[in-house]
């Protein structure tokens, strides 16, 4: 997840108010340390004003690790029924579906979860290099189209694709990556646009994020 992004889930969680919020799913949460360690703009913009509202949150991912409350696959039916379990009113996808084969059927999954006025904050790569986990389909869409194609039975409230940083000031940070991004270039064999892999196609255009609000009425 980008700082951007985050800052941007941030203020539309702000938004809602307290009663739309509490339980709160985050679906494919990852762990405790990639929240709070490898990305700490997640605990600190997401999740921690969230903690001073009261609001409950339950994380959820495939994987049963530090800071996972439930280790569930959302497209098998006991997953399902131990999310719906939950009885969330508000839900998060982020950057979950350009990493599945069949995001159609993780967005309907996703969209039963949503009861009667409830909402659905969904983020996904707009332009952003290959980054297998463990796949990535490339999957790179416009918010308005995804919502349309992915969640028709939702009304989209809010869709917008957010700037966010160039990959410049990381490279300033770390020189040494442009030694795996040449031996990348021009691009990696199993992406799926070929020369998508290598993130100097980044160096001066900034990555994007499209993200989405939606509601079920």
């Amino acid at each position: 997840m980008l700082e951007v992004e985050a800052r941007w889930l941030r203020a539309r969680l702000a938004e809602l108010g307290d009663e739309e919020l509490t339980p709160l799913l985050n679906l494919g949460s990852s762990d405790l340390e990639f929240r709070t360690v490898v990305q700490p703009w997640i605990d600190r913009e997401v999740f921690a004003p969230l903690r001073a509202r009261g609001t409950t949150v339950v994380h959820s991912d495939l994987k049963a690790l530090p800071g996972v409350d439930i280790a569930a696959d959302a497209l098998g039916e006991e997953g399902l029924a131990r999310l719906q379990a939950v009885g969330a009113r508000a839900l998060l996808c982020c950057n979950m579906l350009e990493h599945v084969t069949d995001r159609a059927a993780l967005a309907r999954r996703c969209a039963a979860l949503v009861p009667s006025g409830g909402v659905l904050i969904v983020t996904v790569p707009h332009s952003y290099p290959y980054h297998p986990d463990p796949i990535d389909t490339y999957y790179r869409p416009d918010p308005q189209d995804m919502s349309r194609e992915l969640f028709p039975e939702l009304r989209c409230i809010r869709a917008e694709v957010v700037d966010g940083p160039t990959y410049a000031p990381e490279l300033l940070r770390r020189p040494w990556l442009l030694v795996r991004d040449l031996r990348n270039w021009p691009g990696l064999k199993d992406s799926p646009s070929g020369t998508a892999g290598s993130r100097l196609r980044w160096l001066f255009r900034p990555y994007r994020v499209s993200c989405a609000v939606l509601r079920r009425e």
